[in-house]
């Protein structure tokens, strides 16, 4: 994979902090549209930075981590590997490039890749960990509706992994925000001049939610309000630290989420705005997340309506840092720099949405749905609910309705026809490992 020329510089490269919340919907932020929830330090991120609107993760927590980590597509067959995760393995991640570039790395919060042999974060190109293996429901009751709303909060017991150790459940939920907070403030202030990668990989939003003291009962939206109102503090703090440091000009920071809203869980979820869809699903509001990418005196303020995919972050970051993609490594990810940089068109005008298999396909501002599911499972049962298939297939036109509300199919057999060819030709590519964008 070439990635051209990297820029000249004399000095470090820049640091790295990428923050991803854990279920934060499209429509969950002041700056992409909530009334409901104060994000004033998100939305002068966004107000100084690029603010894309058309970024896209996969629909739920692994593979959405696994595609930032490697650089590539969530469904891609990767050689000699045993399950799911098996496929982390056999990959350059992206902290093993730039730990390769003299970066320091460090994870703090949830993992959820893995714990078996070669797939630990410290095994993977971090040289500190902070955080959960998991979700935040793994060790609790039943995660359903009723448990999420009648547990206490002492019934969750999501243990705390520092490095090699497993600490228990000391931390309780409504501290694990805080505590990555002060881990992330206290690793900017210890950097000592060496560039860093901080992927802050909060457990919140996702269910079961619980804010701190200072935060519980504090906000307008209820504790979904509380827990979104504490990330956005803890956006603040990291922006303070730089700012007393003088990291600010020298530091990439993206804000994002890995994948849609769980809004099935009602009070506990959050919205995907004007989108279609939750989590677990591939209409729009299942991997269309926010993204606001802050490099002051570098990026513009802007706002992007171009298609990116969190895959991409990673040839973009080796290309900004000038570290080097190593052969037949993230060969779905396309460099972003020029369109952060200069707003020059990105590269990206296909996708395929992915849950389980592959299910939808888009190409420029079309996109063709051929299964199709309203959401992963009963919240009340946990009965996983099926998806639906679409012999036709249901066609929309996302620039004129981003809320998939109007199948066009039917007016556009010819494009039907056109895009289920493309949609064939993308799956094979990625079996067989060869590009597709």
């Amino acid at each position: 994979m070439s990635l051209g020329q990297a820029p000249a510089r004399a000095e470090q490269p820049p640091n790295i902090i990428y923050i991803m919340a854990d279920d934060l919907g499209y429509g969950d932020l002041g700056c992409f549209g909530s009334d409901l929830n104060r994000t004033p330090h998100i939305d002068a991120l966004a107000a100084g930075g690029l603010r894309m609107t058309d970024f896209h993760a996969a629909p739920w927590c692994a593979p959405s981590r696994r595609a930032l980590m490697t650089g590539c597509h969530a469904s891609r067959p990767w050689k000699n590997a045993r399950g799911n995760m098996g496929r982390l393995a056999d990959a350059i991640t992206l902290p093993e490039m730039l730990k390769a570039k003299g970066f320091t790395t460090a994870l703090l919060g949830k993992w959820h890749l893995g714990m078996g042999k070669g797939l630990h974060p410290l095994d993977q190109g971090f040289d500190y960990w902070y955080g959960t293996p998991g979700s935040n429901d793994w060790d609790g009751p039943r995660p359903n509706f009723a448990s999420f709303r009648d547990a206490p909060e002492s019934a969750w017991k999501t243990p705390l992994i520092v490095n090699r150790e497993n600490k228990g459940a000391i931390v309780p939920q409504s501290l694990f925000t805080r505590r990555y907070t002060e881990e992330a403030v206290r690793l900017i202030r210890e950097s000592r001049g060496k560039p860093f990668f901080i992927y802050l990989a909060h457990n919140m939003p996702h269910v079961p939610i619980f804010a701190s003291p200072r935060f519980d009962g504090k906000s307008a939206n209820g504790v979904y309000g509380d827990v979104i109102e504490e990330i956005d503090w803890s956006v603040g703090q990291i922006l303070k630290t730089l700012e007393a440091e003088k990291l600010t000009k020298k530091t990439i920071l993206v804000f994002t989420s890995d994948n849609g809203p769980w809004t099935m869980f009602k009070e506990f979820g959050g919205v995907s705005g004007p989108l279609r869809g939750e989590k677990s699903t591939t209409w729009e509001g299942g991997d269309r997340v926010p993204c606001i990418v802050s490099w002051p005196g570098k990026i513009a303020p802007a706002v992007s309506g171009q298609l990116m995919v969190n895959y991409d972050m990673y040839a973009t970051f080796a290309r900004l840092t000038g570290a080097t993609v190593a052969k037949g490594q993230a060969i779905d990810s396309i460099d972003f720099s020029d369109h952060w940089l200069a707003g020059k068109t990105g590269r990206r005008t296909r996708h395929v949405h992915y849950f389980h298999q592959p299910t939808a396909y888009r190409s420029g501002s079309y996109k063709l749905h051929r299964y199709t599911r309203s959401r992963t499972r009963n919240p009340d049962t946990g009965a996983r609910e099926p998806s639906v298939f679409h012999e036709v297939g249901l066609l929309f036109d996302l620039s004129s309705d981003v809320g998939e509300q109007s199948n066009i199919a039917a007016k556009h057999p010819e494009l039907v026809a056109r895009l289920k060819k493309e949609f064939e030709e993308a799956q094979a590519a990625i079996q067989n490992w060869k590009p597709f964008h």
